[in-house]
């Protein structure tokens, strides 16, 4: 796992350039004032994040129509960068179960009717 940080699409949504430069300018501002400007950063991000889902059509849908061991599937393969070598292991171990699994589940399927 690297410890360079690279935005997820969920932080592209809540971030702008004005906030990135806010964040970037804190370590420089008068120290009184540094708790002021953090505060005043992260609710704007929480806002953004509430008005995410106020609209009916979701804006963070990456896996719509897919059934559920695709999803966490997706959502597995996405995370798994982001962790450590243990942790990837573990993701590549659950992975795997869920691919088995649907494979399993697709070659009997059709039996049913039998």
């Amino acid at each position: 796992m690297d410890t360079e940080f690279t935005p997820t699409p969920f932080d592209s949504h809540l971030q702008d350039r004005t906030l990135q430069i806010l964040k970037t300018a804190i370590p420089y501002i008068p120290y009184p004032s540094q708790r002021a400007v953090a505060t005043f950063v992260k609710m704007m991000e929480l806002s953004r994040a509430n008005s995410l889902f106020e609209h009916k059509e979701p804006s963070l849908q990456m896996c719509e129509g897919m059934n559920t061991s695709a999803r966490i599937l997706q959502m597995l393969d996405a995370i798994r960068p982001l962790c450590t070598e243990s942790d990837q292991s573990n993701i590549d171990l659950i992975s795997n179960v869920l691919s088995m699994a649907d494979l399993y589940g697709g070659m009997f399927h059709g039996q049913e009717d039998v």
